[in-house]
């Protein structure tokens, strides 16, 4: 199980609940960049660090919450539970069923073993087996392409081919186009081909124009989920 930082549960809770009432359950997740940003803003005034740097290192873990947030029940519905690649990090060697997760995930290069950069690990929490890892990310300028590798190098070992890689973006900054629309003139962006064509399942916190049978707005992804989880 994943918990909530003091700030998720002081400030985005709040706001989620706002954003609710105001546009309806079925349409919150199209505000996930305006929810973010107002924690940036309530962030910021309590913050005595270099403000920007300081609330860089926070979005990530802002937007991973805001996403186990809407997901976390749904899961443990269905059997399932959700970790974080810091948490299989930290468990105890004395964690059997997390002792399983690691191993279920774990790349090895040559007599190195690395776990792959996955924001979110969906296992079963009787014996280990690991279903899918979400990488969240805000924009798509962080390290897409990251995510990438790691999809490819799971996709090699018949260990952990058959884990699913779904990737949950905002793919929204202020100024920017968002990678994921696709251009009438100039077709689809390079993100968003590889993405599509790679990536199990691509995601979206806000309006998308240009939805496939990869690329979904958010609120899509527990329909999506429940397919594998069955």
């Amino acid at each position: 199980m994943i918990k909530f930082t003091n700030n998720f549960q002081e400030n985005v809770v709040p706001l989620i609940e706002d954003f609710s009432k105001k546009y309806g359950n079925e349409q919150v997740h199209r505000y996930f960049f305006e929810i973010l940003t107002k924690t940036k803003e309530l962030y910021q005034l309590n913050c005595e660090k270099d403000k920007g740097q300081s609330w860089r290192n926070e979005s990530g873990t802002m937007l991973e919450n805001l996403v186990v947030y809407f997901i976390q029940e749904e899961v443990k519905k269905l059997g399932y539970d959700l970790i974080t690649d810091d948490q299989i990090k930290k468990a105890s060697q004395g964690n059997k069923i997390i002792s399983k997760v690691y191993r279920n995930i774990v790349i090895r290069y040559g007599d190195y073993s690395i776990l792959p950069d996955g924001d979110i690990i969906i296992y079963n929490p009787k014996n280990g087996k690991v279903l899918s890892i979400i990488s969240c990310k805000n924009s798509l300028r962080e390290r897409y392409a990251q995510t990438l590798y790691w999809k490819l190098k799971l996709s090699l070992d018949p260990i952990t081919k058959p884990i699913k890689m779904y990737f949950i973006t905002i793919d929204k900054e202020i100024g920017k186009k968002p990678e994921l629309d696709i251009n009438p003139k100039n077709g689809p962006t390079k993100p968003r081909i590889l993405l599509e064509h790679e990536m199990d399942g691509v995601y979206v916190g806000r309006e998308l124009q240009d939805a496939s049978d990869k690329v979904k707005e958010f609120d899509k992804f527990i329909d999506d989920l429940k397919k594998i989880l069955k």
